[in-house]
């Protein structure tokens, strides 16, 4: 069975690790880049869309948009198919409120622990 990495896949942050606080919390660990915790919340995060493989090949996400180059698309239309949700992995385009981009694969719990966050 598939697991999730857990990290930021591509943009900002790459390489970063993804972890749940608690039921309602997600942050991305600075210690990768020696930077402070980047909490998931809708205080530090402008946007986001939750990245399937129609999305990607029609290439109307808003988030995407020059932001990774062709050969980095094929491979995230990879992890963001329908499957890999199936199997609770989800693909998220990130856009912080400082304008950095991150592209993040998570597992169901932090998924859920993210869009809980972000319906306040």
């Amino acid at each position: 069975m598939a697991t999730a990495k857990n990290a930021v896949i591509a943009g900002d942050y790459l390489g970063c690790r993804v972890f749940r606080m608690s039921a309602s919390l997600a942050y991305i660990s600075g210690t990768m880049k020696k930077i402070e915790d980047i909490f998931l919340t809708p205080e530090t995060v402008q946007r986001f869309e939750v990245m399937t493989d129609e999305k990607i090949r029609a290439g109307n996400s808003l988030l995407l948009v020059g932001a990774l180059d062709p050969g980095s698309l094929l491979r995230m239309r990879l992890h963001a198919s329908e499957e890999m949700q199936k199997k609770g992995i989800y693909t998220i385009a990130v856009k912080f409120a400082d304008r950095k981009l991150s592209l993040l694969e998570i597992d169901e719990r932090i998924y859920a622990a993210f869009m809980r966050r972000m319906q306040v």
